[in-house]
């Protein structure tokens, strides 16, 4: 008897939070493009209803039971359209940090909240909609198949205007063991510092340069990226921390000086500038005689900090970015096009060049490339939220994999050549801002700055596209 009054007895079990709820209040998600799949009756309709709202608490998600449930959109009139509360099958899109996902569910009813229950919910409309969750969130990104198109004539959608690449490339030889650093096999004729710039012989005429050569610029180059270098502690490797562009100033002053004055740029992952600091520039000059866009960069101090003015003064010397430009025809997270030409071809095979492109594709495959990206951005108005956070130069050492023979109107020639990224910086030059060791990119890791701008490029063309 007493072996029975002091037995266990185990406790009804408490229903456990569905799993996709649960990740909808992990994300944050309060709305969602509905799309209805099936009616009631189980036809294909695949017809949008737009941007609707799901009734939510102060802190999270109202649900009950494993339910959740969905205001339709404002003016909706549920007695025409495709949602009417009768056992439709519905699809809610929506996106977390700029990564689409999608829930499928079940409508099953209507329902009117009461008056004392409304008063706690967000929206405040008295009738909405019971679902069902059907299954998992669904991430809709597929990075490594997924590929932008960055000239027209290519497959993919094509993000330009608003993202595009400068990119240089230039041959490496590796060892294979990457403790020596790769070397790079200049393109003919390569000088990092400009004539102009080894013609000054004092500071002021360096920064005299360096503001003609802002004046020529149109009003939307007249702007310089920083970028801050930081020696982690803990595992003692330099990263860089961008500050975005920063607006040129006293560009209408001829006065001679060491100084070069910039607007105040945002701070950047808790960082700020401050004085001592040495930064690197990054900016454009366009040569108007070649109608080309130059890129720069130019090692500085911090001389002062103001509310809205930073004080620079140079530390080193202008230098010009080395390497053959090229075309960027698409790209993904993992590899990037990019178009040939006769000087591409003569650069990467030495001059001897084979006739026939297929034999000019086997004798290209494999050669390894350091490609140097510049973005080029342009958000304007609503589409700001979507740019990425990217630094002023991406590099890469690539390995060329494959040719495309061009079946079109130009037959007979290689068109392009697929890069598979295969090195990403490992560590950095402090002192002069360059990559001063490398690590492979394995199959599960990606390039960081790439897939900030997956993330970004699939979030502007889901909303372009709704």
């Amino acid at each position: 008897m007493l072996a029975k009054i002091f037995k266990k007895t185990s406790a009804p079990k408490r229903p456990g939070v569905n799993p996709a709820i649960a990740r909808l209040n992990q994300f944050g998600t309060r709305s969602a493009i509905c799309t209805v799949v099936t009616d009631g009756a189980g036809r294909n309709t695949n017809e949008e209803v737009g941007l609707a709202s799901l009734y939510t608490t102060p802190n999270r998600l109202f649900s009950r039971d494993g339910f959740i449930y969905l205001a339709p959109p404002a003016g909706y009139d549920d007695t025409t359209g495709p949602l009417r509360g009768r056992g439709e099958q519905i699809r809610l899109k929506f996106q977390h940090q700029l990564t689409p996902y999608s829930l499928d569910c079940e409508v099953l009813q209507r329902v009117r909240f009461s008056d004392r229950l409304l008063t706690t919910l967000e929206p405040r409309v008295s009738i909405g909609l019971k679902l069902k969750p059907m299954g998992s969130v669904v991430k809709n990104e597929h990075r490594r198949s997924l590929r932008f198109g960055h000239v027209r004539g290519v497959r993919g959608p094509i993000v330009a205007p608003n993202f595009r690449f400068d990119a240089y490339v230039e041959r490496v030889r590796m060892d294979g063991s990457l403790e020596n650093k790769p070397e790079v096999i200049p393109y003919p004729g390569d000088d990092t510092v400009p004539e102009s710039v080894k013609a000054c012989n004092t500071p002021e005429e360096v920064v005299d340069l360096f503001h003609r050569m802002m004046r020529t610029n149109p009003e939307a180059l007249r702007s310089v990226h920083i970028t801050k270098s930081e020696r982690d502690t803990r595992n003692g490797r330099t990263d860089l921390f961008t500050f975005g562009l920063a607006q040129v100033l006293g560009l209408d002053s001829k006065t001679h000086s060491t100084h070069i004055n910039v607007r105040r740029p945002k701070h950047t992952d808790g960082l700020a500038l401050k004085d001592g600091d040495v930064v690197a520039l990054h900016f454009i000059w366009r040569e108007l005689t070649k109608n080309v866009d130059l890129h720069y960069s130019w090692i500085c101090r911090v001389f002062r900090t103001g509310l809205k003015v930073i004080t620079l003064r140079p530390k080193g010397i202008i230098r010009r970015q080395t390497g053959l430009p090229v075309v960027v025809r698409d790209f993904s997270v993992s590899g990037v096009s990019i178009q040939n030409s006769p000087l591409l071809e003569t650069y990467l095979t030495g001059g001897v060049t084979a006739r026939d492109p297929v034999a000019l594709s086997d004798q290209l495959v494999g050669q390894r490339l350091l490609i140097s990206f510049y973005p080029r951005l342009h958000y304007p108005g609503d589409l700001s939220i979507y740019q990425p956070q990217v630094p002023a130069i991406i590099p890469v050492i690539g390995e060329i994999v494959r040719g495309q023979v061009d079946t079109g109107k130009d037959q007979g020639r290689l068109a392009g050549l697929g890069i598979t990224f295969r090195y990403d910086p490992a560590d950095y030059d402090p002192a002069l801002y360059v990559v001063s060791a490398w690590e492979p990119l394995r199959a599960l890791r990606d390039n960081p700055h790439f897939k900030e701008i997956h993330r970004s490029l699939n979030g502007m063309l889901a909303y372009l596209k709704h």
